[in-house]
Order: structure tokens, then sequence, then C-alpha cells
């Protein structure tokens, strides 16, 4: 799979880090892969696959939003989180131990309970904020139903439905858009002994039924408002906890506006770490 790297320069280089970041939430509403603010001004911004048409409208889009294209370049793609030697670091998050391995066959003694999980191209190792607030909360929350079933949007390593799993042993449905990110889910399930719990597939939001006492979405904040109806129509009637993560401060009054104003959920509680918001949000 082929990746292109643009770098944007914003017209104006003085523009504010709020500024960036809502230049970057556009890019990514409107069409791109990712976008990173490596050394600001500038920013780069990621679009999967060779195709011009996509660079060629992203940067028209550039363009539109203020900033001059400066560069472009073909990446490799390679796994990030296992090029991180800090996220190969066991950590504590909450009530839940969690020790990367290497493999299926690590032989690497783990202590017992602790979660295992393999750094591949999935999001989530637990060292992210958005990852580590989640799963700190998961053991502290009191759904208004027993938790007899969980969905987890945008599962990525699947670490979040491998947690509740054991947590609540109760079947988890988990999705990712991404192909490699639902692969390296089912391993994570496999190696935690999860699999008879976690189903993981790619499926989209729309052909998942039933409902769910509790929720997970760690996911962008402009990606919770457009799913937020879908999201709402799979919550429980009889009570539904929602925990949603990945959202930046930019965009996190929108996000508890789209839920509380638009779609009746109520604000339990809201969470900052290290720059991400998470929202409790409750439905009766």
């Amino acid at each position: 799979m082929a990746w292109y790297k643009l770098t944007l320069l914003p017209f104006n280089q003085e523009i504010d880090n709020d500024g960036l970041d809502s230049i970057c939430a556009e890019l990514i509403e409107r069409g791109a892969s990712g976008t990173a603010i490596d050394l600001p001004p500038e920013i780069s911004c990621f679009v999967e696959g060779s195709s011009p048409e996509n660079l060629s409208s992203l940067a028209l889009l550039a363009r539109e939003l203020g900033c001059d294209v400066i560069s472009q370049e073909e990446v490799l793609e390679q796994n990030w989180t296992a090029a991180c030697p800090e996220l190969w670091e066991p950590l504590t998050a909450g009530a839940f131990q969690v020790v990367p391995v290497e493999s299926m066959s690590d032989p690497r003694p783990v202590p017992p309970g602790a979660l295992k999980i393999i750094p591949g191209l999935g999001f989530g190792t637990g060292h992210h904020p958005t990852t580590n607030t989640i799963l700190s909360v998961l053991g502290e929350i009191s759904p208004p139903q027993p938790v007899t079933r969980v969905l987890d949007l945008g599962t990525g390593s699947g670490i979040l439905a491998v947690a509740a799993a054991k947590l609540f042993k109760a079947p988890v449905v988990a999705i990712d858009i991404d192909p490699m990110a639902a692969a390296n889910a089912r391993d994570n399930v496999e190696i935690n002994g999860a699999t008879g719990l976690v189903s993981v597939s790619t499926d989209p939001i729309a052909s998942i039924t039933g409902t769910f006492p509790l929720i997970l979405a760690n996911v962008y904040g402009e990606a919770l408002i457009s799913m937020s109806g879908e999201i709402t129509r799979l919550a429980s009637r009889e009570g539904c906890l929602l925990i949603l993560s990945g959202i930046t401060e930019l965009v996190c009054g929108q996000v508890t506006e789209a839920f509380c104003a638009g779609l009746g959920w109520r604000l339990e509680r809201e969470l900052s770490l290290g720059g991400w918001n998470s929202l409790i949000l409750g439905r009766p």
C-alpha cells in the first residue's frame, strides 16, 4: 500500500496551535488519512493510495485552507508502534497491567491477569493518553445496566475489547475500518484467550445490529460527531454508558453538543490527559 506525505506551510506563519489544529481537523474531515504537527507551523498531511486525483484534491484543499504545499513524497508503510521503544515498556492503567510482547510465541513470563499486546499496525498499547484513559476508568464505572454486551468502535490493537471482555465476562463486538488493525486485534484477542468473547471485523457501524449497555469509542472527535446518530441507535434503551476518547480540545465542545444537545445524552464526566479529552456519557 502506497502512502504519500504532503508538507504544508500556512500562509500566516504566525498561526497559533488552535489554528493549526483546525486545519488538521478539516483535512481529516475531507479525506486525509492522518496529519501531524512536528515542526510548527508546518503540517504533515498523509494520504493513502497512489491516485494523483487524491493528491491534487488535497493540494487544492490545502490552498483553500490557507496553506502552500512545500513538498510531496512517497513514504514507506511501516509498523510505527513497534518502532517506538517507549511503547515496549509494561504499564499499569487503572485495574489493568499491560505487557507488550513480540509475537504469539514470545516466551517471556507475563504476570497473571496482565493483558498481552503485540504492538502492530493497530493503534493502542495503552501508552497513548486516549487509550490509557479508557483503561483507567473501565474498572471504576458503574453502568446503569448489567454489562451483557460491549461495542468497541475503532478497536485498533483490540486492547480495549480484550480489557472489557476480561472485566465484564461479556461478549464484545469490536470493529475497525483498517484491515491491518483488525488483523492485529485478532492476534491480541487470541493471545489473551478471549476468542470466545471478542469478535473483530471491519464491518461498518451501519451494519451492526442490536443494542449495547456499554459502548467504547476511541476515534477522532470529528468521526465521533459523524457517527453520533449510529452510536445512539446502538445504545441500550434500558440505559447505556458511553465512553468517548480521541477528542482534542478544539472539538470537545462540538462532540459534547452533538451527543448531549442533539441526541439526549447526559455528560457524566469529562477527563483530560496529555492534551486529549475523554467524555463519559449516560443515557437514561
